[in-house]
């Protein structure tokens, strides 16, 4: 079968049944593949009503970029088994063919090489969530805020994410001198992102508190005054300065995607593909 509208796939889906297992593919609007999965009924239709969800995955927010241009998802299903071990092992080979995104082989947003569910995750998609969310793990919470920010950031002489409890934090304010986007700036509101699970786009509402690794971490009093004075965001003030947030500009938004490798965002779930 060719890609086909959901009225279409729809009318495929009675013609074989609710018992068969089949292979299926979604595709964004120019025609490129973004998905494969196996299953049978109308498993190819629950991603969209993931997408409705919470949850931050290159693939839902795929499918919310195609909803928010207008668009619609094509569907095709590729192959129809009787045996689901067979079903299972076409997935595999056309994940294979045409290559997933997060290790740089396709357009795929899979996280798995397929076959296993979502329990296969290769060692490349863990380092890159790992390094995403979390970084390795490391003794005390200096360490853990360290190595969690220097993935997105390596080229700083200190690190503007602190530990909460060991931090004397002052409400936020803009620098009185000029200053200019660096990444430095962007990479600590990146990083609250990553942590608190914020879609970065603008008027994105960024906490200046974070938890990594159970470690409750804050944006530092330096960084927060620059990131303000430059104009990557305006700040929502609150009693408690731990409490503080940033709404994103579209200078802070355009300055994330010009420092930061838009890979590691995207595969973070923080961020919108361009279709």
């Amino acid at each position: 079968m060719g890609v086909l509208t959901k009225a279409e796939a729809e009318e495929a889906l009675a013609q074989i049944g609710r018992e068969v297992f089949y292979v299926y593919l979604l595709y964004r609007p120019d025609g490129t593949p973004f998905y494969v999965g196996k299953g049978r009924g109308r498993r190819i239709f629950h991603h969209e009503r993931e997408a409705l969800g919470l949850g931050r995955t290159h693939k839902l927010n795929t499918i919310r970029a195609v909803t928010r241009a207008g668009a619609t998802i094509g569907y095709r299903i590729h192959q129809v088994f009787e045996r689901e071990a067979e079903c299972l092992g076409h997935e595999i080979e056309l994940i294979r063919t045409f290559g997933r995104h997060d290790l740089g082989t396709g357009p795929l947003t899979n996280l798995t090489d397929g076959g296993e569910g979502t329990s296969g995750l290769s060692e490349e998609t863990l380092r890159r969530i790992d390094a995403a969310l979390h970084g390795p793990d490391a003794p005390g919470e200096r360490g853990i805020a360290n190595r969690f920010f220097l993935r997105l950031c390596e080229e700083v002489s200190s690190v503007p994410v602190r530990p909460l409890a060991t931090t004397l934090l002052a409400h936020s304010a803009p620098h009185r001198g000029p200053r200019k986007p660096s990444k430095r700036m962007v990479a600590a509101l990146a990083a609250s992102a990553i942590a608190n699970r914020v879609l970065i786009e603008p008027r994105a509402v960024i906490p200046r508190k974070l938890v990594v690794e159970d470690a409750p971490m804050v944006i530092e009093n330096g960084v927060a005054s620059d990131l303000l004075r430059a104009g990557l965001a305006q700040l929502i003030g609150a009693a408690n300065p731990g409490d503080e947030s940033f709404l994103l500009s579209s200078v802070g938004y355009e300055a994330i995607l010009t420092f930061l490798d838009q890979a590691t965002l995207l595969s973070a779930g923080v961020l919108l593909p361009h279709l």
